[in-house]
């Protein structure tokens, strides 16, 4: 008589699992944020892009058409 129940009774086969199961879950949060980020980013270049001049323009803008500049001349009398 055999003492040892797990040597007498054949394994079962382990169940089967999706794909998705079968990826490992921290991965593929790593990869989906770096494909979302290079997305946005592409995203922003193809609107016309984040600069700090289009921001300090909204702010201040340049002055409009200035009077060039005149140097005082000195004549003798």
């Amino acid at each position: 008589m055999s003492t040892h129940d797990h040597e007498s009774r054949p394994r079962d086969p382990p169940a089967e699992q999706s794909f998705w199961a079968l990826l490992p879950k921290r991965n593929l949060r790593r990869a989906l944020f770096l494909i979302v980020a290079l997305a946005a980013i592409v995203f922003i270049k193809r609107m016309g892009g984040f600069s700090l001049s289009k921001l300090f323009n909204d702010v201040a803008p340049p002055p409009q058409s200035e009077p060039p500049f005149q140097r005082l001349e000195v004549k003798p009398r």
